[in-house]
């Protein structure tokens, strides 16, 4: 075994035996640091240095944080610092010149690291890796200085008491050249007050004293002047060193965001379930905000974890509503338990905590009236008159409760104090109600308003109070009784009970109550009420342990049953709430041929406005329904960035609507409202809203809406007024050939930056159009377009025009001299061999800069493939080409695989669907594109390959070094034959195989 590397001594040493101290003292705080705590709970074993999570740390000035003005103080995490320290910095001089600081003090609120920090760094310092400009730690937790049992004593025998091994210290104490650290961890745990003031100076390590004035003449450098302190704190207890002493100030905040997730992360190496409780805290937002809080992470995933477990087990998958009156309390109990330890460190009293609870009641019910009160008035901020009035314990509000404030100005500041997060003033407000009951059969809720007096029930139930919160919360538009409600509910559940016990007199809810309870919650959940309540109510009913109605839910989806349009107000509700904690990235939902109801869909705003792109095509919405989305586009919160709103009968009505939704929504960049019927009436409201300079409108589909000439003036405003819209798509609608024109002047003017624009079967309606039968004039205004040099299209669509032979020589024409346009879709149009000749003769051109050409279903036959394969070979910008639909047969593609072979041909997409093919083209086919290796997504559906192609196919798949795609489906393969294919995608995980089990030949 190799034995560790020994950090050198900072300074020279005249001795050997000082070497060997030093081995030996290194030693012990290695064993002592092997195994820390987690912030406030056992690490179970693990080792500090993988599992520490990094703290967000900021230098700080004397005082609290200052807010000007208002008291309506954000109670949050704080504003990161503009230039953040790691743990290692605390205590390391701002330049490599300058000396150590004498006095660090580090100050932190209760639970926020402050002594995992100290652990971890002294563990550090151990294995050589930080601080090297320190020959000698020494660490002395304030807990244990308070049991020391002499009542006067000597830094030499101070060291010597805990760490033994220092015997020789002598030179340690009097060598300026040997530095030396102290680190005095939880002020706020001192028996031993520090005065200043009175306190004799004192110069001499051996002489014994109290240990008040060690520590007062060691801060001020009477005693062992080479050597720096650190003491760590909190905030209360810090006023007792005078700010003269203090060479530095910091203070440990928590966690930033990106420590929250590095914090789930180290502490499991199951990478799923970190993310999933990095999910759960984001996505439920009573939780995430006390997340800045390191135990309070703690807690959090001790109870997740056996949540998760627990929801797995009954075969949910892991989507789980969390009941956080749990994790609260928990919290609460790790930040009582702590005040315990300290008042059994300084009386030497032993207690069960539920006698410390019980000895602790009168305060806890005083700081939870004051916290119910200010919830009423919906107030965040309090003063010290405030405890005074409200006889609170000032040291209970400041031990990692509350934290201390100052309102006003630098000129005119007072002292306030606010919890240190709206979530926790919102528990014990709710603590405070539930008590009062419990213990005292009185429900605070209950206040007759014109007298303002409190009216009492002779004995009031459980169910009265719940029922009465209900009400006023259901009545609060501005939600600041929905967390109050939650833990209300909460406190029924009997493991909540047992937790505080103690804190009540009866730990006895009678079960009819809570019964009674889930019932009046189910029955709101059926009436008209804001779906945000509805979202509240049902995380009460979690609460209460009734997850019925999500369990319903998700059996529901299992089953495909969501789609049906039957489920009751109640069940929308739940299937928000799933779709809200969902797993995944939030990004895409598509509720696509869901019959959902007016009722529904406003049940469902909570969660719909958390996505960016939302499908909802055939969903039967009705304009109506765009009515309730314009309402979702209110809140700030919504993400909203694609919306997709094909064939639900919208009309021009619901066009204010999609103004209001244009115009409001700073993140709507794609509409679609294709098969419609929005009418010129709807084009001109819409036109409105596009031409603001404001618009961020980047696709807008209006394909098939009955659009006639008065659509076109204002589109053509539209176009050379908006500057961010790309493509539009106009196809299937009434043009003629003088909307044509109109539009033509706007793609002709500078001003548009229009890039793609879909013009598919604009020529049933009209005639005069594209090539239609009488006049061929369409296709020239296209084409005189594509000339000009002011056009700005990449993508052009004309698929389903009846174009002729003239028109493809137009076509030719205007390729040639293009130079943007890189992708055309030219199907359902009749090309042949003639349009193919015309064609190909323009795409062999060096100038023509087509990328992908579109030529489904356009009567192509195996004749054509010679000349396409010429195109292939000569064209070195073709990278898509899409045949699907044409007879070529095996003969076409063996002419088309001489050029895919070809190093020229820089082919990447091929469409070859239902091309009718057979085996006998296979092989040729697979040694080209094995041979040219570009190939990245290949199309041969709906062909008749059998089973003896399948060698050829396995080969492709493995030799095909940038193939991602290959679609199979509905081919003339035997069951074993797809299992072939499919067992390759375990060899080819990179490679998506589609082989659908269609026309399967036994």
């Amino acid at each position: 075994m190799i034995a560790p590397v020994l950090p050198p001594l900072a300074h020279a040493c005249p001795w050997d035996a000082l070497y060997d101290l030093r081995k030996t003292h290194i030693n012990v705080l290695k064993e002592s640091c092997v195994y820390i705590t987690e912030y406030g709970a056992e690490c179970r074993g693990e080792s500090a240095s993988n599992k520490f999570a990094d703290l967000w740390i900021a230098e700080s000035n004397a005082h609290p944080l200052q807010h000007e003005g208002s008291e309506r103080v954000g109670t949050g995490q704080n504003v990161p610092s503009v230039h953040p320290l790691s743990y290692t910095e605390i205590l390391t001089p701002a330049t490599a010149a300058e000396r150590p600081q004498r006095t660090i003090i580090t100050k932190g609120i209760a639970g926020i690291g402050k002594t995992v920090c100290v652990e971890k760094l002294i563990h550090d310092w151990a294995a050589g890796s930080i601080l090297s400009e320190f020959d000698f730690i020494f660490m002395f937790p304030f807990c244990k200085l308070n049991m020391l049992p002499e009542k006067s004593i000597s830094l030499v025998q101070l060291l010597q008491h805990y760490y033994p091994h220092m015997q020789p210290c002598d030179e340690i104490l009097t060598s300026m050249s040997i530095k030396s650290l102290y680190i005095f961890d939880g002020l706020d745990e001192s028996r031993q007050g520090l005065d200043f003031e009175n306190q004799l100076a004192c110069y001499d390590e051996n002489e014994s004293i109290s240990l008040g004035s060690l520590l007062t003449n060691l801060i001020r450098g009477n005693i062992h002047p080479s050597a720096s302190v650190w003491i760590t704190t909190r905030p209360a207890a810090m006023g007792q060193i005078p700010l003269c002493y203090i060479d530095r100030l910091t203070e440990i905040k928590g966690f930033h965001e990106h420590e929250k997730k590095e914090y789930f992360h180290k502490k499991y190496e199951n990478r799923h379930l970190a993310e999933k409780m990095i999910s759960i805290m984001n996505k439920e937002k009573s939780l995430s905000p006390l997340c800045y809080m390191p135990i309070f992470c703690c807690v959090l995933s001790t109870i997740l974890e056996d949540a998760l477990k627990a929801f797995q087990h009954y075969g949910l998958g892991d989507y789980m509503p969390v009941a956080i009156t749990s994790v609260y309390t928990k919290f609460l109990i790790h930040i009582f338990s702590h005040q315990q330890q300290k008042l059994m460190y300084l009386t030497g009293m032993k207690q069960t905590f539920a006698a410390f609870l019980q000895s602790k009641q009168k305060a806890i019910i005083r700081l939870g009236k004051l916290a119910f009160d200010l919830l009423r008035g919906q107030k965040l901020v309090f003063y010290e008159n405030d405890l005074e009035t409200y006889n609170v314990d000032a040291s209970l509000a400041e031990g990692g409760l509350c934290k201390e404030l100052l309102v006003g100005n630098a000129n005119n500041s007072k002292k306030a104090y606010c919890f240190v997060d709206g979530t926790l003033q919102e528990y014990f407000a709710a603590l405070y109600v539930f008590v009062s009951f419990n213990n005292n059969k009185y429900n605070p809720l209950m206040i007759v308003s014109n007298t303002k007096t409190l009216r009492r029930h002779e004995k009031p139930s459980y169910f009265q109070v719940c029922k009465q919160a209900c009400k006023e919360t259901i009545k609060s538009s501005s939600g600041h009784l929905d967390l109050f409600l939650r833990f209300l509910c909460g406190f029924g559940t009997k493991a909540n009970q047992q937790i505080l016990t103690g804190l009540m007199t009866s730990c006895e809810i009678n079960r009819d109550d809570v019964t009674k309870i889930i019932q009046c919650l189910k029955k709101r959940l059926q009436e008209d009420i804001p779906p945000e309540k509805c979202i509240t109510l049902l995380q009460c009913l979690n609460e209460l342990d009734d997850n019925s109605l999500v369990v319903q839910i998700k059996k529901l989806m299992a089953t495909g049953a969501v789609t049906s349009g039957t489920l009751s107000p109640a069940e929308y509700s739940a299937l928000a709430l799933v779709l809200q904690m969902s797993d995944g990235d939030m990004k895409t939902l598509d509720l696509s041929h869901h019959k959902i109801s007016s009722v529904g869909l406003q049940r469902l705003v909570p969660a719909l406005r958390c996505f960016t792109n939302l499908k909802m095509i055939g969903s039967n919405l009705g304009d109506s329904g765009v009515k309730i989305l314009s309402q979702m586009m209110k809140s700030p919160e919504c993400k909203l960035q694609n919306l997709e709103l094909e064939r639900n009968d919208l009309s021009h009505k619901c066009c204010e609507a999609l103004v209001f939704i244009l115009s409001n929504s700073k993140m709507l960049s794609n509409l679609n409202l294709s098969n419609n019927n929005l009418g010129d009436r709807g084009i001109c409201l819409l036109s409105t809203a596009l031409k603001d300079p404001q618009s961020r409108m980047q696709k807008l589909n209006l394909s098939n809406n009955n659009l006639s000439f008065g659509s076109w003036e204002e589109l053509v405003n539209v176009l050379i007024t908006n500057q961010t819209l790309r493509e539009l798509n106009v196809s299937n609608n009434r043009m003629g050939e003088a909307g044509l024109r109109k539009l033509s002047t706007a793609l002709k003017d500078p001003r548009c930056k229009l890039q793609k624009l879909g013009l598919n079967n604009t020529s049933t309606l009209d005639f005069g159009m594209m090539g239609s039968y009488l006049e061929e004039t369409g296709m020239k205004i296209v084409c005189d377009v594509l000339k000009d040099p002011r056009c700005t299209l990449k993508s052009l669509e004309l698929a389903k025009n009846s174009l002729t032979q003239k028109n493809y020589e137009e076509l030719a024409s205007a390729i040639r001299i293009n130079h943007t346009l890189t992708h055309l879709d030219l199907s359902s149009n009749v090309i042949q061999d003639s349009g193919i000749n015309v064609l190909s003769l323009a795409l062999m051109d060096p100038s023509c800069s087509i990328q992908s050409l579109m030529m489904t279903d356009t009567k192509l036959t195996s004749t054509c493939c010679e000349k396409l394969a010429s195109v292939l070979v000569t064209n070195q910008s073709l990278r898509e080409l899409d045949l699907s639909m044409n007879k070529l047969g095996d003969s076409g593609v063996c002419a088309l695989s001489t050029a895919l072979k070809e190093p020229y041909c820089k082919l990447e997409t091929l469409g070859l669907k239902r091309t009718s093919l057979t085996d006998g083209c296979c092989k040729k086919l697979v040694t080209a594109l094995s041979t040219t290796q570009t190939i990245t997504h290949l199309d041969l559906s709906d062909n008749s390959f059998t089973d003896s192609s399948i060698k050829n196919f396995c080969s492709l798949i493995l030799t095909c070094g940038n193939l991602e795609v290959i679609r199979l489906e509905q081919n003339q393969f035997t069951t074993n034959g797809q299992m072939a294919l499919k067992k390759l995608s375990l060899e080819k995980s990179g490679v998506q195989i589609a082989v659908e089990r269609r026309k399967i030949v036994a």
